[in-house]
């Protein structure tokens, strides 16, 4: 169920970006007044919708709005040569700290907080295969996802599965092509930035850092055809 709460803290952001859909990144920063001094580095569009929507850039733990506990996420899309419209890359949701989440149960997971509400905003990034410059990014639509009971039964079991590999001592062995809406992808500096992890043997291990991350198969099925895709079709 989504509250008069909620509604009433995100009618705001709804608006934006109603307005700015079919907009250039570009031209946001115009609007924003800051253009001159937004160098365009990997990750620079999506500071800017957070600056267009009012968010402020944390690594809290916490939610992106945390007076309704509701996480604001960045969907890039890609346009196929057959016209298709797909997720360009799957969506980072939190880091695995591996030690907590082998002594959780899904019931305390932390994760539950980070995809229980989300307002998504998407915007197209490539075409045909071609990369965009950021600056023409072009905002497509938005989407509030509250994750029904069935949806996260899979949740639940992918990361549970994830787990499993956590507990008896296999993060290492994690792989992305692993679950259905979740996968642990790699997320580091490079191979050699590790962290600790359970050995399954009641000590510690090390292995390469990875986080949590929303499956292209989510988006693509859960998400994408519920927008308005009009500006780019």
């Amino acid at each position: 169920m989504i509250s008069s709460k909620v509604i009433e803290v995100l009618n705001p952001l709804f608006n934006i970006i109603t307005n700015a859909k079919g907009k250039t990144i570009g031209q946001i920063k115009e609007s924003l007044f800051i253009g001159d001094k937004c160098r365009m580095k990997k990750g620079a569009s999506g500071l800017i919708i957070e600056n267009l929507l009012g968010i402020e850039n944390n690594n809290r733990d916490e939610a992106d709005l945390p007076q309704i506990g509701c996480e604001i996420k960045i969907l890039p899309l890609q346009k196929n040569k057959d016209g298709s419209i797909k997720a360009k890359e799957p969506t980072a949701i939190q880091m695995i700290n591996y030690c907590e989440v082998a002594k959780e149960t899904w019931e305390t997971a932390k994760i539950r907080s980070k995809i229980n509400l989300t307002f998504w905003v998407v915007y197209l990034a490539k075409v045909n295969g071609a990369p965009k410059r950021q600056d023409d990014y072009v905002i497509v639509d938005y989407f509030l996802d509250h994750p029904s009971d069935l949806q996260n039964e899979v949740f639940k079991k992918d990361w549970e599965e994830i787990q499993s590999y956590i507990k008896r001592g296999d993060a290492d062995n994690l792989s992305c092509s692993m679950g259905v809406f979740l996968e642990p992808k790699t997320k580091g500096a490079n191979n050699q930035d590790k962290t600790d992890a359970p050995d399954g043997k009641g000590g510690l291990t090390r292995v390469r850092r990875r986080a949590f991350y929303y499956k292209k198969n989510y988006t693509n099925t859960q998400i994408i055809p519920n927008l308005d895709l009009s500006a780019i079709k």
